[in-house]
């Protein structure tokens, strides 16, 4: 079936002009005009070349309902059979909008072609406003295409793109003699302003778009990242040269449709795949996850993920890839560095360990020989009281109980000695901080006591469990300690005091030594735990700084202050463990 308007331009031919509009005010814009030159015409060739973007741009529905609403209130304040607006696509003409208006005899989407003398084509070619009162009057008019459909009179305005090419035109067609007055000119003026803001924001929002669909395609084609267009079933429709050299495979196989997300993933993360589809059809966020893929060789590859829905599609996504083959690597090796230096640092604390207790030497000795030597006493005052004339056993039982207790202090001072000598995994356990700081100032007691220092202990009580290793909580109390009294045994005069201190906060234990030897000058406590920085003259300037490596990787923190009136204070924190 031919439509009207194909038939009308098959019967038709191009012909004149003849309009005067020099009665509106505006003639220098809407001049008459009296026929029209060839040389001026919009060829449809031109015209196809200049308009071929702009008229693949699609009007949004929203903006076409506006649109429909304006052309059906034009011919109904006009009262006039029919209200269109026309877009030019090359080498045709087309009904773009339609009014719903009775009689109209012009239907959406109908097409004719260019350069057959219809109204519209004389308005888009002057890009001037055209009247045509009555067609059958006029000589150059009578026979326009569109008095086949019984249009005999015509008034329209140009429409344009923000660029000044030609989108088409809005007018209004009468099967009656019609002089259109100049207020209906300015009110088609008017709509056509409307109009033409509309296409203003459609190529703006065309613009950005496009400058969008630039980064993207940058992206793409940077391979910086795999990028890859799947669907449902599994098939991979579209991917860069980065995916591809994720997965191993080339454009050939791509081509070829032997690329396919579901084959490339391993059993176990198919259950994770399903998971993201189902959540991308609930149109749910999905986070990006970590999975594997099986390459081509057969190899796994581990590697990021982020997928979304490829909008106006049905049952296909786009993922962005990422390979995460070399921060697996490093994550590996930051593992096996940090492997290796928790080692050295477990070798250098032992090695701190025995260095401290070498300086013990004597003091352990000490406190290992008195017990024996109090033991043999009371086993010889025993013996007596058994080889009397009449034995006292009464005596001689409370003499062999005193040299079990000697016998058991010592068993003590060598087991302490042997858990800070031996070398052994670090392990945290439950932990009563208070007895272990007395064992440490059982074994430092006769250190003290040969300097001249007088120890004083504050051991707040009812203090919660921490959690904790023993032995390194012992080693930063013995480092501290030692380094107290040494300080300490370089004074002159005798008030040489060694305070110990323990107290519960609210989600720690702080533990405190105070001396009050010479002190350290504000340079030095800034520095004092910075490895191999000593102000012994043959310190190593590490004792220090592995304390305060055990105490952070209990979580608390160590740090020193100046006591008063003279001598140091180092304190430290351990947090209280609320599962304990």
């Amino acid at each position: 079936m031919v439509s009207p308007i194909h038939k009308a331009v098959a019967d038709g031919r191009a012909v004149g002009l003849s309009a005067d509009l020099s009665d509106f005010a505006s003639e220098s814009v809407m001049r008459p005009l009296y026929g029209k030159s060839r040389s001026d015409d919009l060829r449809a060739t031109d015209m196809s070349v200049e308009v071929d973007v702009l008229n693949s741009l699609k009007v949004p529905a929203e903006v076409m309902r506006k649109w429909q609403e304006i052309v059906d209130l034009l011919a109904d304040i006009l009262s006039v059979p029919s209200a269109l607006i026309m877009r030019v696509e090359p080498p045709n003409i087309k009904v773009f909008i339609s009014s719903e208006s009775k009689g109209n005899p012009y239907e959406p989407d109908e097409a004719a072609c260019l350069n057959t003398g219809l109204y519209c084509e004389t308005v888009m070619n002057t890009r001037r406003p055209l009247i045509v009162p009555d067609a059958l009057q006029d000589e150059a008019w009578k026979t326009n295409p569109d008095i086949k459909l019984g249009m005999i009179s015509y008034l329209g305005v140009p429409i344009s793109w923000p660029d000044g090419e030609i989108f088409g035109t809005i007018c209004v067609l009468d099967r009656k003699s019609n002089e259109y007055s100049q207020l209906y000119l300015r009110l088609l003026l008017q709509w056509r302003d409307v109009l033409q803001a509309d296409l203003k924001s459609i190529a703006t929002m065309q613009r950005e778009i496009e400058q969008r669909e630039v980064k993207i395609r940058r992206l793409v084609d940077s391979n910086i990242i795999g990028i890859v267009i799947w669907n449902v079933e599994g098939q991979i429709l579209d991917a860069n040269s980065e995916y591809l050299r994720i997965v191993g495979y080339d454009q050939h196989d791509l081509l070829s449709g032997r690329v396919n997300w579901a084959d490339m993933t391993p059993p176990e993360w198919r259950d994770r795949d399903a998971q993201v589809i189902s959540e991308l059809k609930n149109r749910r966020a999905v986070q990006p996850f970590e999975k594997e893929y099986i390459r081509k060789d057969s190899s796994r590859i581990p590697v990021l993920i982020g997928v979304a829905n490829l909008e106006g599609t049905e049952g296909q996504g786009v993922a962005f890839v990422l390979d995460l083959t070399e921060r697996k690597r490093a994550e590996a090796e930051a593992r096996e560095n940090e492997r290796r230096f928790r080692n050295m640092q477990m070798e250098l604390a032992h090695a701190n360990r025995l260095a401290t207790l070498g300086q013990l030497a004597a003091s352990i000795t000490h406190e290992v020989k008195q017990p024996i030597t109090a033991a043999l006493l009371n086993t010889q005052t025993a013996q007596r009281f058994l080889t009397r004339q009449q034995p006292d056993v009464e005596k001689a039982k409370k003499a062999i109980d005193r040299a079990v207790k000697n016998g058991m202090r010592v068993s003590e001072v060598v087991d302490r000695t042997h858990a800070l000598v031996r070398k052994e995994p670090v392990r945290k356990d439950r932990l009563e901080i208070n007895e272990a700081i007395s064992e440490v100032i059982g074994l430092t007691r006769g250190e003290a006591l040969k300097n001249g220092v007088q120890v004083r202990t504050q051991l707040a009580e009812g203090l919660p469990v921490i959690h904790g290793s023993r032995v390194q909580i012992q080693q930063v109390m013995l480092n501290l300690i030692v380094n107290a009294v040494e300080a300490m045994s370089q004074m002159s005069d005798d008030s040489r005091e060694l305070q110990i201190s323990t107290q519960g906060e609210a989600d720690y234990v702080l533990v405190g030594v105070r001396d009050s030897g010479p002190g350290l000058s504000e340079g030095a406590i800034e520095r004092a735990f910075e490895a191999f920085y000593t102000t012994k003259s043959s310190g190593l300037g590490m004792g220090l700084s592995i304390c305060r490596s055990i105490v952070e990787d209990h979580g608390g923190r160590l740090w020193a202050t100046a006591n008063v009136p003279t001598g140091a204070v180092f304190q430290f924190t351990v947090p209280i463990n609320s599962d304990c």
